[in-house]
């Protein structure tokens, strides 16, 4: 399809000079050559009448009359071509003004339908370019689809997979073990914690154990070194008990040296767990139905003079020390159990 552009000035000029302007210039050129020739009526001078005649001499009346309806003959064939003239150049001159309308409706109508071809060649360049943006995407799910088949067909030929209700109950047997094992986690998570704070526990009461153990033997140390002085069987019978209660624990007591050994097993007796500690108090009444034998048995012991009152009292706090630090290592959650009935 060949283009239309503007042409050059050489190519419009030579273009203007071969348009076909004698038609346009006829009318024209007529009343031009009409009214400006040297032959014309309106460029020639006037005739005037001839020389009057010799005297006596009488021009003739007819030659004159002949000469003046000529004339007016010429007049009026001249006004008549004359005429004719301008009615065709202005009918010329209207058919160029109704041609220039014409052209310029033409050129109008051309710029619209310009436009409008303009226009829709671009809505057809970006029609194209959408439908090609969607043909490439259609290729590529097309691909993708392929793909999938391809591997839709792979699964399903293969005869070892088992069906789809199959692996749903296999994978809701897995999420039920998932959950169980999340939920045992837990459980072993806070019985970890329990444990953990357990023997946390015990290792304060053991330490809090041991401090007492270690208050209780340099209390007998020091009151044997007060008891050393004494004189006569007091003394005596005073060392062979204390001789064997050294290094064992024995129940915190005021400052004094006791003046007999049967007073102090009366106070023992008197005062119970009054001068034990805090922790003895504790681990003495966290197992008291354990205890009431054994605190019997250490009373008769006493009365009947097997066991003097140091040694007694000593033998008795160092026994229930032993049972509680025994039964709470065998079972910690019991001690925390009565701990928790006590408190």
């Amino acid at each position: 399809m060949s283009s239309y552009t503007l042409l050059d000035q050489a190519d419009e000029d030579a273009l203007h000079k071969s348009r076909l302007l004698n038609v346009e210039e006829k009318p024209f050129k007529r009343i031009t050559k009409r009214l400006l020739t040297p032959n014309s009526l309106v460029s020639a001078p006037t005739s005037l009448f001839p020389t009057p005649p010799p005297d006596g001499a009488e021009p003739d009346a007819a030659q004159l009359e002949a000469e003046k309806q000529k004339k007016l003959d010429d007049w009026r064939q001249f006004r008549e071509d004359v005429t004719l003239d301008f009615a065709a150049f202005e009918s010329s001159i209207a058919r160029i003004q109704f041609l220039l309308a014409s052209n310029e409706k033409e050129r109008k109508r051309y710029t619209a339908e310009k436009q409008r071809i303009e226009s829709t060649a671009q809505a057809v360049k970006e029609n194209a370019a959408e439908l090609r943006v969607q043909l490439e995407g259609a290729q590529k799910t097309l691909a993708l689809r392929k793909t999938y088949d391809d591997l839709a067909e792979k699964i399903t030929s293969n005869r070892l997979l088992r069906p789809r209700e199959d692996q749903q109950a296999n994978l809701e047997k897995l999420h039920a073990e998932i959950a169980k094992l999340e939920l045992e986690s837990k459980e072993y998570a806070q019985t970890w914690a329990e444990r953990r704070e357990q023997f946390g526990r015990i290792v304060d009461e053991g330490m809090n154990l041991r401090r007492l153990i270690r208050d209780e033997k340099e209390e007998v140390e020091r009151r044997e070194g007060m008891e050393e002085g004494e004189d006569g069987d007091e003394g005596d019978v005073g060392s062979k008990g204390r001789g064997s209660a050294v290094g064992t624990p024995k129940p915190d007591q005021e400052s004094g040296t006791p003046s007999n050994p049967s007073h102090e097993v009366e106070k023992l007796r008197a005062g119970g767990t009054g001068s034990a500690t805090p922790l003895r108090q504790a681990m003495t009444a966290s197992s008291p139905e354990k205890q009431r034998p054994q605190e019997s048995e250490d009373e008769n012991m006493i009365d009947e003079g097997e066991v003097t009152g140091d040694e007694g009292a000593v033998e008795t706090s160092t026994a229930n020390r032993t049972r509680s630090v025994s039964r709470v290592m065998e079972d910690p959650r019991d001690e925390d159990k009565d701990r928790m009935d006590i408190t």
